[in-house]
């Protein structure tokens, strides 16, 4: 279980032996010490061991899914840190991402702040200094690729945007071939499932060929349909996301516009015309694993 599913599972337990109604009260707090820090190569958030700090670090982890494809991030590698004895100045720069605390959010057991204004600018991070003694509980990979974004959104069971699905679908396409339950997923429709309707009729033809002869060595043109949609699925990363041979291309490719609000996502996209804007951006584009077709164990996808 993760540190925010089990600090909210304890914040309830209290609540239901009536230990104390925390969610009444933002600032009560068993341990009144106790910080967690969310750090990445951008600097470090503080958050507050409280209903409304674990709240707004729920936000921030959605913040960081909702832009793991963005092409100009920068952030690599996350990690959860407990600081349990923080000095005063530590202390006082818990929280302080909400810019305005909604008393409804208080009232919800949501593990994020839906109406309280929050935001994640550059000057609401401090220096991994502030890190010294503390205790690195959990790392994640925030490189873009499908493992890192799945492993992301499962441990913190974060909402997942129409675009994130199909680059993600696509990417797990490219890699282990076309899955029926991509394009099934009653929550995240799948937006090119178009692109691969004859090649899926296809392969339920063959997989019904196989079953009906199971003790044939033939697979009836499955592998080669398979390679057919990883092509299919690298063409359209190359095309519509400019992914290619593991490496962002960002002339011309679609942005994500940066978090800033009250957690109403923004799906509007932006285009850079500069060249000196390209050539920097160009300068700032990170590796990702290669989407060529390879020889890979095959994994589910759960989103």
């Amino acid at each position: 279980m993760s540190i925010l599913k089990r600090i909210l599972s304890r914040f309830k337990r209290n609540k239901i032996k009536g230990v104390g109604s925390l969610f009444d009260n933002p600032d009560t707090s068993k341990h009144d010490n106790r910080l967690f820090a969310i750090a990445t190569e951008a600097g470090a958030l503080l958050f507050s061991d409280t209903p409304k700090g674990i709240k707004a670090q729920g936000s921030y982890l959605q913040n960081l899914a909702d832009g793991f494809f963005n092409l100009t991030k920068v952030p690599e590698t996350l990690r959860i840190y407990e600081i349990d004895l923080p000095t005063k100045r530590v202390a006082e720069l818990a929280d302080n991402c909400i810019d305005k605390l909604s008393k409804a959010d208080m009232r919800s057991e949501d593990t994020q702040l839906r109406r309280s204004i929050v935001s994640f600018t550059s000057d609401k991070f401090v220096g991994v200094d502030v890190l010294e003694g503390a205790v690195c509980k959990e790392k994640f990979d925030l490189r873009p690729d499908f493992h890192n974004f799945d492993r992301l959104t499962k441990e913190f069971s974060l909402g997942i945007s129409p675009r994130n699905y199909d680059v993600a679908s696509l990417l797990y396409i490219s890699e282990n071939g076309y899955a029926g339950h991509v394009v099934a997923d009653k929550f995240h429709p799948f937006g090119y499932q178009h692109e691969f309707k004859e090649l899926a009729e296809k392969l339920g033809d063959s997989i019904k060929a196989r079953q009906n002869a199971p003790l044939s060595a033939h697979d009836f043109g499955y592998a080669a349909l398979q390679k057919e949609a990883k092509v299919i699925a690298t063409e359209i990363l190359q095309s519509e996301f400019h992914l290619c041979n593991g490496e962002f291309s960002l002339s011309g490719r679609k942005v994500v516009p940066a978090f800033e609000s009250n957690q109403k996502q923004n799906l509007d996209l932006s285009t850079t015309s500069s060249e000196d804007d390209e050539k920097q951006e160009r300068q700032q584009a990170k590796h990702v694993p290669s989407i060529a077709p390879a020889k890979k164990e095959k994994k589910q996808l759960i989103l």
